[in-house]
């Protein structure tokens, strides 16, 4: 298992780095009790684009999860709507009360993003939603399942950088030395993302 992780870590960064009209960006969010940090890099191809990210959040002593993703899109079928289909592994330590699991899984990842035409709102704005589930076969280590959910405004306040407001839901099933549990957990979130 930890050889196709490094693997799949490997794709991920040897894609992110390559060169040719690409768009990057590096995005930060936080909330009372969370931090999250992504980098994602979209690489066009000949019909659609490449989407592949990593990234982290961090919640007080509750979570740790690490994430890589890796995505097909569609192309400019409708140039305002764009949505990604691909999968998304996550790995970490969930905490809750006096329990302590490990989090393993490669998970389906669903997710749009909807462009508000200008002749609606003077400043560019993007609505994305995500999805990304786990199932019992897919996942590993104290792991039963695992979902996140997200949604997201985008206001493009500059060229490159784009103020965000969102919510986050997580819920992770554990089965492990105190039998079956589960962690869940919800969270509105502020950030700023920079496009390159």
């Amino acid at each position: 298992m930890k050889k196709i992780i490094a693997q799949i870590v490997f794709i991920t960064i040897i894609m992110s780095s390559v060169s040719f009209a690409g768009i990057y960006d590096l995005e930060l969010n936080t909330s009372h009790s969370t931090l999250e940090a992504r980098f994602n890099a979209t690489l066009p191809l000949e019909q659609g684009f490449l989407t592949t990210g990593i990234g982290a959040i961090y919640r007080d002593d509750n979570y740790k999860i690490a994430d890589m993703k890796l995505a097909l899109g569609n192309g400019e079928l409708l140039p305002e709507f764009k949505f990604i289909l691909g999968f998304k592994g996550v790995w970490g330590n969930i905490e809750k009360d006096y329990k302590d699991g490990d989090l393993m899984a490669i998970g389906f990842l669903f997710s749009g993003k909807y462009t508000i035409p200008k002749t609606i709102s003077p400043i560019p704005i993007d609505v994305s939603a995500g999805f990304s589930l786990a199932p019992d076969p897919l996942c590993f280590l104290d792991s039963d399942s695992y979902l996140e959910v997200r949604i997201s405004l985008d206001f493009c306040v500059v060229k490159n950088g784009a103020i965000i407001l969102g919510y986050r839901y997580i819920k992770v099933h554990l089965d492990d030395d105190h039998g079956q549990w589960e962690m869940s957990d919800a969270t509105l979130f502020v950030g700023y993302k920079i496009r390159y």
